[in-house]
């Protein structure tokens, strides 16, 4: 795919060797900007401003029209009013151009039919004539690297070129990325204003810049993906390649019509996008200056074997600070071993024991001939540290000490076998005397102690995921479509583990009984205590109506199933009732939930959390994106506040965590393999028993969309059990 997006030639469009600018009017507008910021980029190809009422503009000769041009340019830049844009487009596409740069407002922007219907012939021409469009409602492109630009972004004289590209559905925020990274002396690649994504959309440019052999990190300023699927393989790819830094504006629910389900509650849209960004060790940030300092450590800093960080200060205060901060933003601080330690003290001059963050008992001590070296040294030579930074307070037009102390770090990490950074941990602060000093010397220098922190949990993250990345799982094959939730059918317990047992999930001995007393002769079947449900479509949450009982025997489950029958006629009489459900009870073990979703963009959401009848008003659950690896299953439940069960609580004996991931993983192939049949599955209680023994699945409800039929059941077996 190198060099082409969505199958479109997008280099013509990202780095071309000739332009056409369209609607260009020396009387200023929005042509005329764009000429201009083409003219300032020291653009070495042909650029052929398009107007025939000029002989020239901004000291350009002008040809009269399209059809009057030279040669073929690669790309048009089209400035002109919406209701002129299409037949430019057609005309161009008739003549052999390859891309489009389209700024016009007025499309589905507008809001309006006549503007939808507008961008859907836009998407229609360049479909058929194979062009690379941009836009509509866009600021338009540059790419520092290719020297060229054709956009109205403000973009500062002092940007330099380096390996940051930014793809972003506001110009705004754009502007602002582009005026924080040349004031910091950070470099870019690619400004990228895509608009309304009519053709091209956020995906095309992630797998574009994915092969891009002067990106080396991809940040995105996002409010949502055109296509999550698409969006989703991009993602995966061109992680697995080089780092992307996410800003993902606004949070929405996934907007699910399945609200019998405990399920839709824990997961929407906005956990999609965490659980997709999670999976993939993207750098999900929560500002622009986050962005900034992340990508700028992503583009210098070479990626650790570990997560294990020391970070170096001079200030007593500081190492405190750094300690909270750091627990805080999730960074993992190694231990000093004892050897380490010594070695410390040695190139120190003083005798202590040296905890992480490491306070090097002042400035004087740290500036001593050798002594940086020396304590770097040793904690370069020590098997707890991956990551080693020093921590300043750096000033804006500098300081003869920090002058040194930076210079020598920059001196060791020529060599060293471990990333080595520097972080101010004062804001603004390198902008003036540091600005760029990290491009020139190799050297990564973040600055906020917070904002710094972040980005190094960020750096440690990414490695760990290049260190354990799996191949992308495809799903089971099946008919991948999404029906309408209201035309589907809430399946009693009973059907929904029926299919669940076909598919192989540990689900509990049961049978269903027609009559009260047909259920005291399968209690005696089963043996022991029993739980007795009625079983009904028509009655999701059986315990609200009375209609189930706990513990029963041979000798009560007569008289508790006529019960729960009443109970359950007489609250709900209009209810179709198929019979009471007689079920083994499980007796011992934690309570889990698992459950899934299904997202029109992602697909299938799966979720597991703390369960029982108090799952929505904890919500202690993790999501992921069906299929899961089994790394994945095991983090999703190492996040639970629950999770300390599992390993033995109070004295407990530890419970099944194997088996717990081993459903989880089960379940998510098994919701995978019906990607668009089922709106929503509840699997609650999750009983997780005792190690060794096994998970069952007590209660489960399975809401099918329109697209569910007998023959889409799946009978091949995803988890093994006892």
């Amino acid at each position: 795919m190198t060099g082409q997006i969505h199958s479109l030639p997008a280099r013509s469009l990202l780095a071309p060797r000739s332009v056409a600018f369209v609607g260009v009017s020396a009387k200023g507008g929005a042509g005329n900007k764009m000429l201009n910021s083409a003219l300032r980029s020291g653009f070495e190809g042909k650029i052929w401003p398009v107007n025939a009422n000029a002989a020239e503009i901004a000291g350009v000769s002008c040809v009269p029209s399209l059809s009057a041009l030279p040669a073929v340019p690669d790309c048009i830049v089209i400035s002109v009013p919406a209701e002129g844009v299409l037949a430019l487009v057609e005309e161009a596409a008739a003549i052999g151009v390859r891309a489009a740069l389209v700024v016009s407002e007025g499309f589905a922007d507008a809001g309006t039919p006549e503007g939808r219907e507008r961008q859907e012939r836009l998407a229609a021409i360049a479909k058929v004539s194979g062009m690379a469009v941009a836009g509509p409602n866009c600021m338009g492109i540059a790419t520092l690297a290719h020297r060229f630009a054709a956009t109205m972004a403000d973009i500062p004289a002092k940007l330099d070129a380096g390996g940051i590209s930014l793809v972003s559905q506001s110009g705004g925020l754009l502007n602002a990325v582009a005026e924080l990274s040349a004031n910091r002396g950070i470099g870019m690649n690619y400004l990228i204003s895509i608009g309304n994504q009519a053709v091209l959309d956020l995906a095309d440019y992630i797998d574009f810049l994915a092969d891009d052999p002067k990106t080396s990190v991809i940040a995105c300023i996002m409010e949502g993906a055109k296509d999550g699927r698409r969006f989703r393989a991009a993602v995966e790819r061109a992680s697995r390649i080089k780092p992307l830094v996410i800003l993902k504006l606004g949070q929405s629910t996934a907007g699910q019509a399945a609200t019998f389900a405990h399920t839709g509650t824990l997961a929407g849209r906005h956990e999609a996008y965490e659980a997709l960004f999670r999976a993939n060790g993207v750098a999900a940030v929560s500002s622009l200056d986050e962005l900034v300092e992340t990508a700028a450590l992503l583009a210098t800093a070479p990626l650790p074997a570990g997560n294990r960080v020391c970070l170096l200060t001079v200030s007593g205060g500081a190492t405190s600070l750094i300690g909270d901060l750091g627990e805080r933003a999730g960074v993992s601080f190694g231990r000093i071993d004892e050897e380490t330690s010594r070695r410390v003290g040695e190139a120190l001059g003083v005798s202590r024991d040296f905890g992480n963050p490491l306070d090097t008992v002042g400035m004087p001590r740290l500036r001593q001939e050798g002594a940086i070296e020396g304590v770097v040294g040793a904690l370069l030579d020590s098997a707890e540290i991956d990551v080693i930074g020093l921590v300043l307070g750096m000033r804006l037009e500098g300081a003869e000490n920090h002058d040194k102390l930076v210079a020598r770090m920059a001196e060791i990490a020529r060599t060293a076998s471990k990333p080595l950074l520097v972080l101010s941990f004062i804001s603004n602060s390198l902008t003036a005397h540091w600005r760029g000093y990290a491009m020139e010397h190799g050297l990564p220098l973040v600055e906020d102690v917070e904002l710094g922190l972040r980005a190094i949990r960020h750096l440690t993250d990414y490695g760990a995921f290049r260190q354990n990345m799996s191949a992308r799982r495809e799903p089971p094959q099946a008919r991948r479509a999404s029906g309408d939730v209201s035309d589907g059918v809430v399946f009693s317990e009973a059907e929904s583990k029926r299919i669940l047992g076909r598919a192989g999930l540990p689900v509990t001995r049961e049978y269903l009984a027609k009559t009260p007393k047909e259920a005291k002769a399968l209690t005696e079947r089963i043996g022991g205590r029993v739980a007795l449900k009625i079983q009904s479509r028509d009655i999701p949450h059986k315990s609200d109506v009375g209609g189930v009982y706990l513990g029963a025997t041979v000798d009560d489950a007569e008289t508790m199933s006529q019960k729960i029958l009443t109970n359950a006629k007489t609250a709900c009489p209009e209810a179709a009732i198929d019979g009471i459900l007689v079920q083994e009870m499980v007796g011992e073990g934690a309570e889990f939930i698992i459950g899934m979703t299904y997202d029109e963009q992602f697909g299938p959401l799966v979720v597991v959390g703390g369960g029982g009848v108090m799952v929505e008003v904890f919500k202690d659950a993790s999501v992921g994106l069906a299929p899961l690896t089994r790394q994945q299953a095991t983090e999703m439940v190492a996040r639970l506040k629950i999770s300390v069960r599992l390993d033995g609580f109070r004295g407990a004996p530890p419970l099944d965590r194997e088996a717990l991931i081993d459903c989880l993983v089960a379940f998510s192939n098994f919701v995978a393999s019906t990607d668009g049949q089922l709106a929503a599955i509840d699997l609650n209680p999750v009983f997780v028993r005792t190690r060794g023994r096994g998970v069952k699945i007590a209660d489960a409800l399975i809401i099918t969309t329109s697209l569910w039929e007998e023959d889409n059941e799946q009978t091949e077996t995803h988890y093994a059990f006892n």
